[in-house]
C-alpha cells in the first residue's frame, strides 16, 4: 500500500502540473528539518552579520500593480540629493574625523569623550523618539514565569528568559531588571540582550541602550558593545556615522575584529556604495587579512543586489582561489539574481557546480530556480526541480507554494493556481494574503470582478486580513471596468481599515476617472494626493496625462505638461510620447514638430515610438514628404522603422493616392519581412475600387505567373 507522503505528492503533481507530460517520480523523506525558506532563519547561524536579500527578493511582496516607478527615497536629515553619499552634499554627517581614508589606520588616543561620540551619532529626529527612559517601558511579564527555570542556576534563568521574549517591550523591561541587580550581569548578557533587540530591528532602541550602558551603569565600552552600535547604525543605514564608532574603537585602543569590517562593508552595500564596498575589500586583503566567506557574502550579497551579477561571480571564483570555502548562502545568492536577470539556463549550471562542491542546496535554492523557470513558462523543469527537492527531503513550504501560485495567476493559468491552493491547505498550511492576493490580481486584469470579490469575501472569512495591495488589486480591477462608485467604496472601506491609499492606489483611481470620461475630477484628485500624504509619480502623471489628452482637452494637458517641468520632475520620453501624441490628434503640427526638435537638447533619447507618433502625424496632415524625410532619418539615427512605421506610412501614401511610392514602401517591406497589417489591408481594397483604372498598382499586387 502506498504511503501518505507518497498519495500527497501524487494529488499535488496531478493537480498543478496539468501541463506537463512528465511522469514524476513519488517518495520524499518525512523525518528532515524543515525550514520556512528565509536565509536569515534557515542558516542564522552561517550567516552572521550577512544580510541577505534572498527571502526578501524571491518573494518579496511585490505591487500586484506596477504603476511605474514609486516617489524618490529622501536622504536622512535631507541633507543630500537622492540617491547621492552622505559625504557629498554633507548634511547630517558627523565630524570628519574618521574619513573613509583613514579606516584602516591604527589610532591611539585617550579613552575619555565616549559619550560625545553618541551625541551627534544619530539623527535628533530618531533619538528623541526613542530616548531611553526606563520607567516608561515597565512592561508587565506576565508569561516568563521563573517558575519553570527556578532549577536553573541565574545563568539559565537568564537564557530562558532571553529565548522567551516576544516583543521589545518584554526586552526593556528584562533589560530594567537587569540594570537594577546588584552585582551587575556581565557585559556578555547585556550584549546577548541587545542582539535579540537588533533581531526584532528595533536598532535605535539598541543604541540607546548602549549609551544607557555607558552613561549609567558605567559598563566600559567594548568592541561587542560597540560592534552592536555599528551594526544597528548601517542597518539604519547611516553608514558613515558606523566609521565614526569605528574610529572610536581604534582611539580606545580596540582592536577591531573581521565581523566589524565585515559589518562596514555590508552597510556600505546597503548604502548602495558597492564600489567602496570593493574597495574596502581589496584593502582588506593587502594588510594581510584572511577574509571568511562571509566578509565575500556581505560583498556578494551587495553586488547582486545592484544588479552586478558577473562581478559577483568573479568574488566567488577570487574567494574560493583564496581556500575560503563558499556555502549555500553564498551561491543562493548569486543564482537568486541570475533568475532575476533572466539567466536561469546559467543559475542550473551554477547549481550543478555548486552540487559537485559537496556544497548541498536548500529550500531557498531551489525556490529561487523554480520561480525562475516558472517565470519563463519552463514548468516541466519546474516540475522535476521540485520533485528534486522534495526527493532531498525538504517539502515545499508556503512560500515555496506560493511561488508556484504566482506563477500559475500571472501565466493566466487559473485552475492550476487554485489546485496548488489546494494543495497548500492539504499540507495543513494556510493560504496567506501573498496567495489570495496573486487569486484576486489575475481576476481583476480578466476583468472577472465578481470572482475577485469572491476570493476577497472568502479572504476575510477564513480570518486572513487584507492588505493595502488586496485593496488596490480591486480598486484597479473595479476602474478598469469603469465602476467609479464601487472603486470608491472599497477606498472608503480600505481606510476604515486603518490602511492609508499609497501611490499606486491614487494612480488607479485617476485612471478610473479618466477611463469613465471624467478626466477634470481625475485631475482634481491628482492636486489633492500631497494633502493626503502622497506624492504623484511620473506613472500617476503619465495616466492624467493621457486621460486629458483622449478627451482632448489638449489645453488642459499642457498646462499639467509645463508644471511639471517646472517642478523639477525628471521626464521621461513617456511623458513626451502622450503629449505629442495628443498636439497631432488636436491638429497642432507646428506645436508637435517643436516639441520634438526640442527632445536632444532635454537629453532625451528619442524612440521608435516616438517616430512613430510624428510619421502617423505627419501623414494624417497629408505632410508625405516631411514624414518620408524622417523615414530616412531614422535609420541614419540608428532607429531603424518597424514594421507599424511602414505600414502607417503605405496608408498616408494610398490615402493621398501616391501610388508610386506606395509600392516602393510595399517592395521594401516584403524586402525587410514586414507582413501587411489589416487597415494596410483594408486602405489597399478601398483604393483598388475607388481607382480600378490604376493597372499598375493592380498588376504589382497581384502579378501575372
Amino acid at each position: 500500500m502506498a504511503s501518505k507522503s507518497s498519495i500527497i505528492r501524487i494529488v499535488f503533481f496531478c493537480c498543478i502540473m496539468l501541463c506537463s507530460s512528465t511522469a514524476i517520480g513519488l517518495s520524499w523523506t518525512n523525518n528532515s528539518q524543515r525550514c520556512n525558506s528565509s536565509i536569515a532563519e534557515c542558516n542564522q547561524d552561517d550567516e552572521l552579520l550577512m544580510e541577505s536579500e534572498i527571502s526578501r527578493r524571491i518573494l518579496e511582496q511585490r505591487r500586484i500593480i506596477s504603476n511605474g516607478a514609486l516617489t524618490r527615497d529622501k536622504p536622512v536629515c535631507n541633507g543630500g540629493g537622492s540617491g547621492e553619499a552622505y559625504s557629498k552634499t554633507g548634511g547630517c554627517l558627523p565630524p570628519p574625523s574618521n574619513p573613509y581614508n583613514r579606516v584602516l589606520l591604527p589610532v591611539q588616543g585617550s579613552k575619555d569623550g565616549v559619550a560625545r561620540v553618541f551625541e551627534g551619532m544619530v539623527p535628533t529626529q530618531i533619538a528623541s523618539l526613542f530616548r531611553f527612559r526606563l520607567h516608561n517601558h515597565m512592561v508587565s511579564f506576565t508569561h516568563l514565569d521563573d517558575d519553570d527555570c527556578e532549577r536553573n542556576s541565574k545563568r539559565n534563568l537568564f537564557k530562558c528568559k532571553l529565548c522567551k521574549l516576544s516583543n521589545v517591550g518584554e526586552a526593556l523591561d528584562l533589560f530594567h531588571s537587569m540594570a537594577l541587580m546588584k552585582p551587575l550581569p556581565s557585559v556578555l548578557d547585556f550584549t546577548s540582550l541587545l542582539g535579540v533587540i537588533v533581531r526584532m530591528k528595533h536598532y535605535t532602541t539598541a543604541i540607546s541602550l548602549v549609551q544607557y550602558m555607558y552613561s549609567s551603569l558605567g559598563i566600559k565600552p567594548d568592541y561587542f558593545t560597540l560592534n552592536t552600535v555599528i551594526n544597528c547604525l548601517c542597518r539604519l543605514k547611516l553608514t558613515p556615522f558606523g566609521f565614526s564608532v569605528f574610529g572610536t574603537m581604534l582611539k580606545l585602543g580596540l582592536e577591531p575584529p573581521l565581523s566589524t569590517f565585515t559589518t562596514l562593508i555590508n552597510g556600505l552595500c546597503m548604502q548602495g556604495d558597492v564600489a567602496r564596498a570593493v574597495g574596502m575589500v581589496e584593502s582588506l586583503e593587502k594588510m594581510g587579512y584572511q577574509l571568511d566567506v562571509y566578509t565575500f557574502g556581505v560583498l556578494i550579497n551587495g553586488l547582486c543586489k545592484m544588479g552586478e551579477t558577473y562581478a559577483a561571480i568573479g568574488w566567488l571564483h577570487k574567494m574560493e582561489e583564496r581556500d575560503c570555502r563558499s556555502n549555500v548562502v553564498v551561491y543562493s545568492t548569486i543564482i537568486d539574481s541570475l533568475c532575476k536577470d533572466g539567466l536561469v539556463s546559467e543559475a542550473l549550471n551554477l547549481l550543478s557546480e555548486m552540487c559537485s562542491k559537496g556544497i548541498q542546496p536548500n529550500i531557498v535554492t531551489y525556490s529561487c530556480l523554480i520561480r525562475g523557470l516558472c517565470n519563463f513558462g519552463r514548468w516541466k523543469e519546474a516540475a522535476s526541480l521540485l520533485d528534486e527537492m522534495m526527493k532531498a527531503g525538504m517539502m515545499p513550504d508556503l512560500q515555496t507554494l506560493n511561488i508556484l501560485v504566482d506563477a500559475f495567476c500571472k501565466e493566466g493559468k487559473v485552475m492550476q493556481a487554485k489546485s496548488a491552493i489546494g494543495f497548500m491547505i492539504l499540507m495543513g498550511k494556510q493560504p496567506d494574503a501573498f496567495t489570495y492576493n496573486a487569486l484576486i490580481d489575475r481576476y481583476c486584469l480578466q476583468k472577472e470582478m465578481n470572482k475577485a470579490m469572491e476570493v476577497f469575501h472568502l479572504m476575510v472569512t477564513r480570518a486572513c486580513l487584507p492588505d493595502i495591495v488586496t485593496y488596490t488589486s480591486l480598486i484597479h480591477g473595479w476602474c478598469m471596468i469603469k465602476n467609479i462608485n464601487k472603486a470608491m467604496h472599497l477606498l472608503n472601506e480600505m481606510v476604515n481599515a486603518g490602511f492609508i491609499p499609497d501611490v499606486v492606489t491614487w494612480t488607479s483611481l485617476i485612471g478610473g476617472f479618466c477611463r469613465a470620461g471624467r478626466p477634470l475630477a481625475a485631475k482634481e484628485l491628482f492636486f489633492s494626493m500631497q494633502k493626503h500624504g502622497q506624492m504623484p509619480n511620473l506613472q500617476t502623471c503619465a495616466v492624467l496625462l493621457d486621460g486629458l489628452c483622449k478627451s482632448q482637452l489638449l489645453s488642459e494637458a499642457t498646462s499639467l505638461f509645463e508644471l511639471l517641468e517646472k517642478s523639477g520632475l525628471d521626464l521621461n520620453i513617456v511623458i513626451y510620447n502622450i503629449l505629442l501624441h495628443g498636439m497631432w490628434t488636436a491638429g497642432k503640427v507646428n506645436s508637435a514638430w517643436e516639441l520634438f526638435s526640442s527632445l536632444p537638447a532635454k537629453g532625451l533619447q528619442i524612440n521608435l515610438y516616438t517616430y512613430n507618433i510624428m510619421v502617423k502625424g505627419l501623414c494624417k496632415q497629408g505632410l508625405l514628404d516631411e514624414a518620408e524625410d524622417l523615414l530616412t532619418n531614422m535609420e541614419e539615427n540608428g532607429c531603424p522603422p518597424n514594421n507599424c512605421t511602414y505600414n502607417v506610412f503605405v496608408q498616408g501614401l494610398l490615402i493621398k493616392k501616391d501610388s508610386l511610392r506606395s509600392m516602393k514602401y510595399l517592395k521594401t517591406m516584403t524586402d525587410k519581412g514586414f507582413p501587411v497589417d489589416a487597415t494596410t489591408t483594408e486602405v489597399i481594397i478601398n483604393y483598388l475600387s475607388i481607382n480600378q483604372r490604376d493597372s499598375a498598382f493592380r498588376e504589382f499586387l497581384f502579378p501575372e505567373r
